[in-house]
């Protein structure tokens, strides 16, 4: 007789299906019956693909050799050897992996919280990666949450506040649309971030093409952003590797180059002639002792720099060096206001 399949060994299975490329009919199936017994499955699954992604980058550091050696010996005692069938991934890769999910789930380090049915959400500071019920992957940065809603018509994302990137499961006859605020992000299978801020809705493309629309008065309409001294829709003008503002205020968009800009993972944030206000509400979605508040009078001032996630001091600090700024404190928040 064989034993039933933990939890563990089934994430670590999907895994590496969804390693192999583009699930079929039938193992989406599977995959939506899977996560809809239990809602934890979609964050376990989530983190191990973020493991795996972790693997594969730094396959050679020292710290993967010593897990493919724990990751050895543990496979040997539990006699888990069934995984190591899939011929597109090497052994030492999938040794790695296993140590990583075997030692996470087995200590419990993994944060598997579920704030609801569709509700997902982050704290300060805290960064979380989930396997959808589509075999899509959604990633949620610092101080962010989105609700999601999937039919057998529809997959709908709601970006409520933060920054989420989406890598889509290829589907045509299930369209993936984000919204945000009056913004709506429609693909079928790509890889794109959404970043909610209080003056713009910002989209940045990594692979693929979205189709970015307006909510208005007369109903949904192309969003047109601005582009060598033409206007274009957005859908033209956003290509890989770059990213578009979209004013809350306005109907005019930018278009801007987020290659090494897009901050996700890293333990710095980087501006690029960015606004004030924007980039304080970015500094603030890891700021664990002090938030930023910036005054109307300072909030279109432009800043550059890399700084070190959570570190609001530091920027506010460098802001008033820089810039005729002042840097209040004030118990718990820094205020930024022009100097008189």
């Amino acid at each position: 007789m064989t034993a039933p399949q933990s939890d563990a060994d089934i994430v670590i299975d999907w895994c590496l299906r969804l390693s192999d490329g583009p699930l079929s009919p039938k193992e989406r199936t599977d995959l939506h019956a899977w996560l809809a017994d239990d809602p934890r499955r979609g964050e376990r699954l989530g983190a191990a693909l973020a493991a795996w992604d972790a693997v594969e980058e730094n396959a050679d550091a020292p710290e993967m050799l010593a897990l493919r050696r724990e990751a050895l010996g543990a496979v040997h005692r539990a006699g888990q050897r069934r995984w190591l069938r899939t011929p597109m991934v090497s052994r030492p890769v999938v040794w790695a992996i296993a140590a990583v999910l075997l030692l996470a789930l087995s200590l419990g380090s993994l944060a598997w919280r579920h704030s609801g049915r569709d509700e997902y959400r982050t704290a300060i500071g805290e960064r979380r990666v989930i396997a959808l019920a589509d075999g899509s992957r959604l990633s949620l940065d610092a101080d962010s949450m989105v609700t999601v809603a999937f039919s057998p018509q529809r997959r709908d994302i709601v970006l409520a506040k933060g920054r989420a990137r989406f890598k889509v499961a290829k589907d045509p006859l299930r369209p993936f649309a984000v919204r945000s605020g009056r913004n709506v992000v429609i693909a079928t299978g790509t890889e794109f971030s959404v970043e909610r801020l209080s003056r713009e809705v910002r989209v940045a493309l990594f692979e693929g093409r979205v189709a970015v629309l307006r909510d208005t008065p007369q109903g949904q309409m192309n969003e047109v952003v601005r582009l060598g001294g033409h206007q274009l829709t957005a859908e033209r003008a956003l290509t890989p590797g770059h990213e578009i503002g979209l004013p809350v205020s306005g109907f005019v968009g930018s278009v801007s180059s987020s290659i090494g800009n897009d901050g996700w993972g890293a333990e710095q944030v980087s501006f690029t002639s960015e606004t004030l206000v924007a980039a304080a509400e970015r500094m603030n979605r890891y700021a664990q002792r002090r938030r930023i508040i910036v005054d109307p009078g300072a909030a279109d001032i432009r800043v550059s720099g890399v700084f070190n996630n959570g570190d609001v001091d530091a920027f506010a600090d460098a802001i008033a060096i820089t810039f005729p700024v002042d840097a209040a404190v004030n118990g718990e928040a820094i205020r930024l206001s022009r100097r008189r």
